[in-house]
């Protein structure tokens, strides 16, 4: 019988490690984007429209993991950790051979990429060779989702914690040496920023396949199938996928929201769209603390499911909510009294201070619904109610992020100031959608619905 202090050790131990892989990879980022916010505006916003580009790709990965983990998590429930394995190598065997092919459109293609989010011949002159240099790093962070995905579905957070201490120490240890020139080498600005993260990313694939398969610590070591790697089978695809794409549809959702939004802030500027960048950089120092929720309420609660221990999963939620909670008042603190100090660690230009302090504190109201919107989808996906995260997530970046900033900027021209409340907005309207369907639908109780596992044919599907 599980008591809450037992399940808070259990979540505590899934996420802190996830809490201090978060911590490394923004201020990773965070350091890159210093030393890139030395450089010019252009090259600011040259890097955050390249970017955002690869970030749109990436989210299919993303969500392709999220998929990988409900099913794996499910299996690791029933205690069959060969399918574990294999669910894993499906991802790999369909998922990996997609990111060379987007590799190759990309890089053959880049300005038709780039004039989806700008036209300014200046920010495009940076953008190309830094795109390009970008794309090369896609299949390995398509292989580094699903390697972090197999090892959170069985609680371990720890291994995909070591793996992001060493990206980030190659990133920025090479960042510092290229972007600026130190110890001899040339200063290669922009370019070099993009070199130092593609080498991490590929450093980051490599020991994370080591891991999975070294054969005396790896992962899946013990767990043989006897079927080969790339022989692929329908019924893992399926649950695999039709969990995964929601979830990358979710992602692709807001990716291309930011291709307008990201026009309509250029409009304002090109100093308004790189202090609009560098506070998305400031917010996600607070957001590093709960990103790791959507994970670990989407396993906690596939796992739960698994073993149909209905007590255990209602712990979990509630649990999960109260931590939430408690670190949502302290990121609020951070952006409403901090806005300024964390813009100054970003840049020292003043104008671009001002402009993305306003940014900063706004993100503040965000804070909470955004985190307990983590919790209630990542619950509601491993329920099995695939496509309702996406049709919310739908409902407020399209129907109130994107219209209200189309508004204000191009039809009214309001001060952006007006397009920050928009993005904080969006937050609130999901979380109000997320926790009616959470009640209504009575995803609380799901477990209850279920038969004993002993009746199944067949594992349950998320």
């Amino acid at each position: 019988m599980h008591n809450k202090k037992e399940v808070s050790r259990q979540i505590y131990r899934m996420l802190i490690p996830m809490i201090l892989e978060n911590v490394l990879t923004t201020s990773a980022s965070l350091v890159t984007t210093a030393m890139v916010g030395r450089l010019t505006a252009l090259e600011i916003s040259a890097q955050g429209v390249g970017g955002r580009i690869t970030n749109t790709y990436l989210s299919l990965f993303k969500g392709l993991a999220i998929g990988v983990t409900v099913v794996a998590a499910l299996y690791f429930g029933e205690g069959r950790r060969d399918k574990c394995r294999r669910t894993v190598e499906q991802a790999f065997a369909t998922a990996v051979p997609l990111g060379l092919m987007i590799t190759g459109l990309v890089a053959v293609f880049p300005r038709w990429f780039i004039r989806l989010f700008t036209s300014d011949a200046d920010i495009m002159s940076y953008a190309v060779g830094y795109l390009q240099i970008l794309t090369v790093g896609l299949p390995f962070v398509a292989i580094t989702c699903f390697v972090t995905a197999a090892f959170q579905s069985q609680g371990n957070t720890k291994t995909p914690m070591m793996i992001a201490g060493i990206v980030n120490v190659v990133n920025i240890v090479l960042g510092w040496l290229l972007i600026f020139g130190n110890l001899g080498l040339p200063s290669m600005g922009l370019t070099g920023a993009g070199i130092a993260l593609v080498s991490a990313q590929i450093v980051g694939a490599l020991i994370g396949l080591l891991l999975l398969y070294h054969k005396r610590i790896g992962l899946f070591h013990g767990a043989e199938h006897g079927k080969r790697f790339f022989a692929l089978e329908g019924v893992y695809l399926k649950d695999i996928y039709t969990t995964g794409l929601p979830a990358s549809c979710e992602n692709l959702l807001w990716q291309f929201a930011t291709i307008i939004i990201s026009r309509v802030i250029l409009s304002y500027g090109t100093n308004s769209y790189a202090a609009y960048q560098l506070g998305l950089q400031a917010e996600g120092v607070c957001d590093m603390l709960s990103v790791g929720f959507i994970t670990a309420s989407t396993t906690l609660a596939a796992r739960a499911i698994g073993q149909r221990n209905d007590a255990l999963y209602k712990m979990y939620f509630k649990q999960l909510i109260r931590i939430s909670m408690t670190i949502s008042i302290f990121t609020c603190a951070v952006l409403f009294f901090c806005p300024r100090f964390l813009m100054g660690l970003l840049t020292d230009k003043q104008d671009l201070i001002e402009i993305g302090m306003k940014y900063v504190f706004i993100m503040g109201f965000a804070q909470i619904p955004q985190n307990l919107s983590k919790i209630f989808n990542g619950t509601i996906r491993a329920a099995g109610h695939k496509y309702t995260p996406m049709i919310i997530s739908f409902t407020g970046i399209w129907l109130v992020r994107v219209v209200l900033c189309c508004l204000s900027g191009w039809v009214f021209h309001w001060d952006i100031i007006a397009l920050w409340w928009a993005i904080a907005l969006d937050q609130i309207v999901r979380i109000a959608f997320s926790a009616i369907f959470f009640w209504k639908k009575r995803v609380y109780h799901t477990v209850q619905t279920l038969p004993p596992l002993h009746e199944e044919k067949a594992p349950a599907q998320a």
